[in-house]
């Protein structure tokens, strides 16, 4: 395979994984550069790394496959007609048929890498397995458990009460919800609900990373000494969690369990499941023993995963209404003293929504909070109503500064290095990462004079420039991230510390754990670190802060830009926000929405591309 391909490569509009990949199937198969199957394999390998779980043909039939080709004189590569593309795919010798064994699969319209859509069956299987075996329930120990934990509301349905009845009654469950809606308290009532049904229940708690698994544990520990059960079943609500790779044994190289060495648990609840890729989520589901729950919490209008598939929003309809089946409201309306009329029904729903308890009351913010509205009309795409409430805030929550073309705004960047300079005045590591936590900056990019890179840079400089920091890579006050997992010292890619001098005055790295106490390790053993002063809004994830300042590129025609993005960024904020932006850019990033492809959410019963 020759001169195109690995021009579009050099070119950068081409990554090298596909390009090799390409040549594999080419070399193997006998092609050329041309030939449909090796197209296909390009394209469908390209897609895969920017989170398609597969290729949808129809989008792509009979358009330009790659941006730019290099060499304008070539007639550009394009994707054949969809009737010839499936045609020619079906009857190549490297593509398979569903449940057959070859390096790309056809299912339909879709093209999927092998892998992929195996990992893909494996999610299908697991949760349809759980929605078809429902456990068996004490209904009437059930309906005194919600009464007692959930007093009567007289503001209508109390959707945290909806929401436990229908988890405790199945094997797979969803508690979706914006911030501050009460996933947590729901959760810890259903566990309570759980282990009043089943007194010697073992309940584990994960997370998709560190910080997100601490978060869960501060969370829980709270919420669980204030509900009204006995205090040998509060004993039992568990208060430690783990990461997702920490739960399933990975060493770098393999999981110790999985479906021959399954998990030894009978609930497992996980939380901030937006964050969760469809490989980990495959191996999470098919490591879990067949009798056991599993609970996931999220927010279902966030981020999807860095890495392939968007699953939660896959399992949830990608925002489709949540209605139940008229089985599932006589049973809601019977144990929740919920008026039929006002739970939402539908005999077309998908049975996966049955599963699905969706928050929709927010208990963070107010009627008239900034953020909570400026979240809620980003998530609905009024970028208009967005910029004019960002420019004219009665709540005093949210400000905003304009960038210009090519720089991010000096008053933001001012106000940032004012907030940072509190927690360099702290005395002592552990008043210092407490101050540290309550601000952060959130850029939408990692390069470029918005991305994260140059925030960590400028913020560097200022605070240098005023004294409050020493000159070098390593030094007395500076964050740092982890951005690998190094799994024998313990610390894992997004765990966040500060450099710290300590009594003695040697500099170390101080982070918090999950229990709440102070670790410090010697800067030999920290691995590979990032500044941490900024972080994009991907790595935020899990994460929430007193007062953030989210940095969105002046280019509205920006790629990454989506409401999913500036959604997240958003609520991560608990009490101020601000905005350095342009106003193209907002309203653009408010109309695009992110659509990866794959046959999860169809498989499951939702219709198709309900946002397009």
């Amino acid at each position: 395979m020759n001169s195109r391909l690995y021009a579009v490569m050099q070119a950068g509009s081409l990554s090298p994984l596909a390009y090799f990949f390409a040549r594999f199937l080419a070399d193997k198969y006998q092609r050329n550069e041309d030939d449909t199957l090796v197209l296909s394999a390009v394209l469908v390998s390209e897609r895969n790394q920017q989170g398609d779980v597969c290729v949808d043909l129809r989008r792509y039939a009979g358009a330009p496959l790659f941006a730019g080709d290099a060499d304008p004189s070539m007639t550009p590569s394009r994707a054949p007609e969809l009737t010839q593309w499936l045609r020619e795919l079906a009857a190549d010798a490297a593509v398979g048929r569903p449940g057959e064994f070859a390096p790309l699969i056809l299912e339909g319209e879709r093209l999927y890498l092998h892998r992929l859509w195996q990992f893909e069956q494996q999610v299908l299987a697991s949760i349809s397995a759980r929605l078809a075996s429902p456990p068996v329930l004490d209904e009437v120990r059930l309906a005194s458990g919600l009464a007692r934990l959930f007093p009567v509301s007289d503001s209508g349905p109390d959707w945290q009460k909806i929401a436990s009845a229908l988890a405790v009654s199945q094997r797979f469950a969803v508690i979706s919800g914006g911030p501050g809606t009460g996933k947590t308290t729901t959760v810890v009532k259903v566990l309570a609900l759980l282990l009043e049904q089943h007194p010697e229940m073992h309940v584990r708690l994960a997370a998709p990373t560190g910080k997100a698994a601490a978060r869960m544990v501060d969370a829980i520990r709270q919420r669980k000494a204030g509900i009204n059960i006995a205090d040998e079943l509060r004993a039992r609500i568990p208060d430690q969690a783990t990461t997702l790779h920490r739960l399933l044994g990975f060493n770098g190289r393999h999981f110790a369990h999985h479906r021959r060495n399954p998990l030894v648990l009978d609930c497992l609840v996980v939380d901030e499941a937006s964050m969760i890729d469809l490989p980990m989520m495959a191996r999470l589901l098919t490591a879990l023993p067949d009798h056991a729950r599993i609970i996931l919490l999220g927010d279902r209008d966030q981020l999807a995963s860095v890495e392939a598939g968007n699953v939660l929003g896959d399992i949830t309809g990608h925002g489709q209404p949540i209605c139940y089946s008229t089985a599932q409201v006589q049973f809601l309306a019977l144990h929740t003293d919920t008026p039929v009329v006002a739970l939402p029904v539908s005999d077309a729903a998908p049975s996966i929504a049955d599963a699905i308890g969706l928050l929709r009351t927010s208990y963070r913010f107010a009627a008239d909070s900034g953020i909570g509205q400026l979240a809620q009309w980003v998530n609905a795409g009024e970028g208009g109503a967005a910029l004019a409430l960002l420019r004219d805030d009665p709540s005093g929550q949210l400000l905003w500064h304009e960038n210009n073309e090519r720089t991010i705004s000096a008053d933001a960047l001012e106000w940032a290095v004012t907030q940072y300079a509190v927690y360099l005045h702290c005395d002592e590591i552990g008043a210092a990462l407490d101050a540290f936590e309550q601000i952060r900056v959130l850029c939408a990019l990692r390069n470029g004079p918005f991305g994260v890179d140059e925030v960590n840079r400028i913020i560097g400089e200022r605070l240098h420039a005023r004294g409050l920091i020493e000159a070098g890579e390593e030094c007395h006050g500076k964050p740092v991230m982890v951005t690998v997992n190094d799994y024998e010292v313990g610390l894992y890619n997004g765990d966040i510390g500060l450099l710290w001098r300590d009594v003695r005055g040697d500099l170390r790295a101080w982070f918090r754990v999950a229990d709440g106490q102070l670790r410090d390790i010697p800067l030999r053993s920290l691995p590979k670190y990032v500044s941490a002063w900024g972080l994009t809004v991907h790595k935020s994830q899990g994460s929430e802060f007193e007062r953030v300042l989210l940095v969105l590129p002046s280019e509205a025609a920006n790629l990454l830009l989506s409401r999913e993005l500036i959604y997240t960024g958003i609520t991560r904020a608990r009490r101020q926000l601000h905005v350095s932006a342009s106003a193209p850019a907002l309203l653009q990033g408010c109309r695009e929405r992110i659509r990866r492809s794959s046959g999860l959410a169809s498989k499951l019963g939702w219709t198709d591309n309900p946002q397009a």
